[in-house]
């Protein structure tokens, strides 16, 4: 068997208890997966001892436990910690104790090799904005799920509204991953075609699916604590898209390069959004979308919003 592949896993919550059991069960190229969870959390406890009794069951896997050296030696680092905001809240509500805790966790950190760091936490943007600081790391190994979780959203609402295969649909949502999120139709494809030049996506299933996505968080919350399952299969993809050498365009929170700074007229970079491509194991940005003039009017407006935040916390 090839060398192992090396995970922590910071954050033992509702999303981080589901993304573990997704690593474990990670399979590439036979390489084994040998996953470290730090949760200092006394409570976490019993959750952590169920984890461990399944190991048997992972023939590729290996687990610990807050171990500071395998984080210093990761390859990947999933960001998971924080204080979720209050139903029906902001997910800006907790910025600030949410940036104090990536201080903690991160400042004076020295990794042995550059691994990449996916970020989960919400703020999403602010949060991979701040760990990208505190770290130095190079800003396409720091990545937020962002609006990676709304466009996959956005392709359920799509399918189900117009009754069209899910497969066929390819959402793309730029901006926060919050309440100024844009829904980019004029680059939303189905079959590689345009959304916006099918007679069966209607104007009002595109306004339906837009509000029914932008509100899907508060939805779910109606009946659970939060979001898991989907974002946490966000995070774990990122990662294999990373590993399996293949090319994959998505929306991802990455930090904005001369160019979207300035398209979005902002005076500094920022993390939100952005049109990426994962090919060979690299993340770049794409450049030279063709936005309609509103949908370029609405990324300025979320950038703006960002930037103001980022620049009151960090």
């Amino acid at each position: 068997m090839s060398k192992s592949i090396n995970i922590t896993l910071v954050g033992f919550g509702n999303v981080g208890a589901t993304l573990a059991l997704l690593l474990l069960n990670s399979s590439h190229a036979n390489r084994r997966v040998c996953l470290n969870i730090i949760e200092p959390d006394s409570n976490s406890v019993g959750g952590l001892l169920d984890l461990a009794h399944g190991l048997s069951l992972y023939p590729y896997a290996e687990l610990v436990l807050n171990q500071a050296k395998h984080f210093q030696s990761s390859d990947f680092i999933f960001y998971t910690a924080g204080i979720p905001n209050a139903p029906g809240a902001s997910r800006l509500s907790k910025a600030n104790e949410n940036v104090e805790l990536v201080k903690r966790v991160f400042q004076g950190i020295r990794f042995k090799h550059q691994p990449y760091i996916i970020v989960i936490t919400n703020p999403v943007d602010l949060i991979s904005e701040a760990i990208h600081r505190f770290t130095n790391l190079p800003e396409n190994k720091v990545l937020g799920t962002g609006t990676f979780l709304d466009a996959i959203r956005l392709e359920y609402y799509l399918s189900d509204l117009s009754k069209c295969p899910l497969a066929d649909i390819e959402a793309m949502v730029l901006g926060e991953h919050g309440n100024s999120q844009v829904p980019i139709f004029s680059q939303t494809k189905v079959k590689g075609a345009s959304v916006l030049e099918i007679p069966e996506f209607t104007t009002e299933i595109l306004s339906q699916a837009e509000s029914l996505t932008k509100n899907a968080s508060t939805k779910i919350r109606e009946t659970q604590e939060g979001t898991r399952f989907g974002v946490a299969k966000c995070a774990e993809t990122l990662m294999n898209y990373i590993l399996d050498g293949k090319r994959h365009d998505l929306c991802v929170s990455l930090l904005t390069n001369s160019y979207y700074r300035n398209l979005l007229g902002i005076s500094r970079d920022v993390y939100l959004s952005l049109p990426v491509c994962i090919n060979q194991g690299k993340v770049y940005v794409k450049e030279g979308i063709d936005f309609s003039e509103a949908e370029l009017k609405s990324l300025k407006e979320s950038a703006s919003k960002l930037l103001t935040y980022s620049a009151s916390l960090l």
